[in-house]
């Protein structure tokens, strides 16, 4: 089997999890916002934002630096200590973030404006300590290149938080105005006014779960923690934990402090932020392919370290994700009015931010492509300024365009911080690891769905020219490349 064959069955295993996972969990976001008022879905869309920062602190790049370390290991034992060393360390910080959080929890919720819910704030401290728990142990069956058990134990975990949102939002809301079976039981469990607070109990029994799921795989860390071998992976995973953070910076940084920046009211903010976090959702669809190509690009692209073919393979992985990643974004803006049924009625004002945050993540897709010469050099402090530079822009941006365009500010500061940290990660590998990227293809390949998308747009007063339309344009787009690839793979 060729490299890039093994890269697609991998993703493809990995993609059961992640893209059933996703549009299982997107199948949501049509309940939540016809079930929640938008004000109320703003606050689940602030809370996740903080809940993703949390996470990249408290997992400080080790899972990167595991797999590092973990390739480079001898033996199985070898490689069982760089486990159970990484392990023991997110387990010990954990533990004391929340114990901080927990002797501080009032303080904590006036901090972050939830002085009515404190109980917020501790349920999603523990969805954060549990994720945080997780990442060593799914890092370890990527790298061992157990994508089934990786993909059963994540489907596990969202099948019981989708199936625990039906439960709290639609079928116990029903049977506490029935009198049939079971209706005691319900009201005994069941408030309606607790509201979101059952998105979160429903994430909190999930996490646990894939937690509890993952015990088996942890068996390594019998091996012990480390000293001398914490001292060698921290400063390799410090300059990740900068990345990480610049980066979610650049990821969550509109949602989580929109309220402040927008200078409206705390009610109009969370409403204008439930409307960008919906249509975040639907442009999102395109993050579900990125997020199971990321899962098995890394420990492949480790793999490759050292082989001759190294640079050729990583230059045909940038070109092919170009193509699918515009392939996507071509297909939904070709029928964003079908997308657009993810979210209710009253959140779709905001569709014209998604073909800012469509380029946005597909520059995003790029930049983590781009991410490999730094980390098989060793070279993470690079990573952390090219995230740095996406965070300064992200912030700058935001304040400066959300007081004036709202929401559609913190788009185009999205996509002009994933934009500028694609020019500098490339100059610097240009400088540091060259690689023999097929520019002239990206290029074409990118403008010719540009083009079909701005096509496309002149067709929309006719329900009917637009829907054939769309689909002669994907189907256009698709068989143009297979023609063009296979050309050049016969010419090869």
């Amino acid at each position: 089997m060729s490299p890039l064959r093994k890269l697609a069955g991998q993703t493809a295993i990995y993609g059961v999890s992640s893209i059933l996972g996703r549009v299982m969990t997107f199948l949501l976001t049509p309940l939540y916002t016809r079930v929640f008022l938008r004000e109320e879905y703003g606050v689940v869309t602030e809370l996740y934002a903080w809940v993703a920062f949390a996470i990249v602190i408290l997992t400080y790049g080790m899972e990167t630096t595991f797999f590092r370390f973990g390739s480079k290991a001898e033996s199985t034992s070898e490689r069982d200590t760089v486990f159970s060393t990484a392990f023991i360390s997110i387990l010990t910080s954990t533990a004391v973030f929340v114990g901080l959080v927990w002797m501080n929890l009032e303080a904590v919720s006036d901090a972050l404006r939830y002085s009515g819910h404190p109980e917020y704030i501790l349920y999603f401290t523990l969805i954060v300590a549990l994720d945080v728990l997780c990442a060593i142990p799914l890092a370890r069956l990527r790298m061992l290149d157990k994508a089934i058990p990786f993909a059963a134990i994540n489907l596990i975990s969202i099948f019981t938080y989708i199936g625990l949102n039906l439960f709290f939002l639609i079928y116990c809301p029903y049977a506490l105005n029935e009198s049939g079976f079971g209706h005691s039981f319900i009201k005994s469990i069941y408030d309606p006014s607790f509201g979101i607070g059952y998105i979160f109990i429903s994430n909190l029994i999930a996490s646990g779960l894939k937690f509890v799921l993952l015990i088996p795989w942890i068996g390594g860390i019998k091996n012990g923690w480390s000293l001398s071998l914490f001292k060698k992976l921290m400063p390799y995973a410090f300059p990740l934990l900068l990345l990480g953070v610049g980066g979610i910076i650049n990821e969550t940084f509109d949602r989580a402090f929109f309220t402040e920046l927008s200078g409206l009211s705390e009610e109009a903010a969370r409403v204008e932020l439930a409307v960008y976090g919906a249509c975040y959702k639907v442009a999102m669809l395109l993050s579900i392919a990125i997020q199971a190509y990321r899962f098995a690009a890394e420990p492949f692209v480790f793999s490759l370290f050292g082989q001759d073919n190294e640079k050729k393979t990583q230059a045909d992985i940038m070109k092919y994700y170009v193509i699918v990643g515009a392939l996507i974004s071509l297909a939904i803006m070709c029928f964003l009015d079908l997308a657009l049924l993810l979210v209710g009625p009253e959140f779709r004002s905001g569709k014209g931010v998604i073909p800012i945050l469509l380029a946005a993540y597909l520059c995003f897709g790029a930049v983590f492509n781009l991410s490999f010469w730094y980390k098989l050099g060793d070279k993470t402090k690079y990573g952390a300024v090219i995230a740095f530079v996406g965070a300064g822009i992200t912030v700058l941006l935001n304040v400066i365009l959300v007081p004036k365009i709202g929401y559609y500010g913190s788009a185009w500061a999205t996509l002009a911080a994933y934009l500028a940290m694609l020019v500098t990660s490339f100059a610097l590998s240009r400088k540091h690891h060259p690689i023999p990227y097929d520019f002239k293809a990206i290029m074409k390949y990118v403008g010719l769905a540009l083009g079909l998308i701005i096509i496309h747009q002149f067709l929309q007063d006719n329900m009917w020219i637009k829907y054939i339309s769309g689909i002669l344009f994907v189907g256009l787009y698709a068989v143009y490349i297979w023609t063009a690839e296979k050309s050049i793979s016969r010419a090869q």
